[in-house]
């Protein structure tokens, strides 16, 4: 005669099954393939939190021990899910760096609604040599150069006068960078300015904003840029690609864009910290405005910065790019 425990032992599995499946889908669904399907592309931003919900799901599983087997399931995407995040955490010694140092700073201005003197005086105090400003057009870049006084910045905008400016990109470049050639582009849906010449020498960088994969028709926009960014960081010269990706490193999609680069946070200990949303604490947001950068460059410097006004935090770094 079967025991009692045996005729529920399928169930169990089953219940197994079908909650580890979830939280993978969850959790890992770049490993199922999923992840730049609507709305799954927006959910794997989240792994860190989801990874950490996933595990309190299975300690609560896991207190019934009809459960358990549910709980192990659970549990172990958990796990998976915060192994492929904790590199990002970690400090990393880095080389002697070697070649032009540049300084980046990078900050959405959510519709040109960000606080310019606080953005100017952010700029005045670190002296960046190329500022790019998602979502800042024309009207807001005639804002904010007055304020910057009698600096030595040039400014460039990626739409006409008359244009919203959350469908802008706004690029300053101070005199130390050089004499530098700005030109704006339509690669993707909102239109991106390319520099190059002066302090990057032969390298260009890339000043964008993705759209953002919060329905489908975006989605597939998204995907069709990311394959852009790629097309650029796989060339014969690595490129630096700044801005508002709408994306972590959570997303296969960039991961494979990456190319010949890799993120300036990466070794820093800082490539979890939040850029949004700038409500939410640094610890809980999710980074996805990005200074893309040669692997083979060195980061001296990565700062996460506060700027009133705006959705996102600014994103500050010094990278030393390789000679040539």
């Amino acid at each position: 005669m079967p025991r009692s425990g045996s005729r529920r032992h399928p169930g169990r599995i089953a219940l197994a099954a079908v909650l580890g499946g979830a939280a993978a889908g969850v959790v890992v669904p770049d490993h199922l393939r999923i992840d730049h399907r609507f709305p799954i592309v927006d959910m794997v931003a989240w792994r860190p939190q989801a990874s950490v919900l996933a595990l309190g799901g299975a300690g609560l599983l896991g207190l019934a021990r009809a459960t358990r087997p549910a709980a192990a399931a659970v549990g172990a995407v958990g796990l998976a899910g915060l192994a492929s995040v904790a590199g990002r955490a970690l400090r990393r010694r880095r080389p002697e760096p070697v070649g032009e140092p540049v300084t980046i700073l990078s900050a959405n201005v959510l519709v040109g609604r960000g606080d310019t003197g606080a953005l100017a005086a952010v700029i005045a105090r670190e002296r960046p040599d190329v500022v790019v400003l998602p979502e800042a057009g024309p009207d807001f870049r005639d804002k904010l150069v007055p304020m910057l006084g009698e600096t030595d910045y040039r400014s460039w905008t990626s739409t006409a006068p008359g244009t919203d400016d959350g469908r802008g990109v706004t690029v300053l470049v101070s005199g130390r960078a050089g004499d530098v050639a700005v030109v704006a582009d339509h690669a993707m849906r909102l239109r991106h300015l390319e520099v190059s010449g002066g302090i990057l020498g032969r390298r260009r960088l890339f000043a964008v904003h993705t759209s953002a994969p919060v329905q489908p028709r975006f989605t597939t926009a998204w995907c069709r840029e990311m394959d852009v960014i790629r097309g650029w960081t796989t060339g014969p010269v690595a490129p630096l690609v700044v801005g508002d990706l709408n994306a972590t490193l959570d997303h296969s999609r960039l991961r494979a864009a990456l190319g010949r680069c890799r993120s300036a946070a990466e070794g820093t200990g800082l490539g979890l910290v939040g850029t949004y949303p700038s409500s939410a604490p640094r610890w809980f947001g999710i980074q996805i405005d990005h200074v893309l950068v040669p692997r083979d460059a060195v980061t001296a410097r990565f700062e996460v910065l506060d700027l009133p006004g705006t959705d996102h935090r600014a994103v500050l770094t010094t990278v030393h790019l390789p000679p040539g």
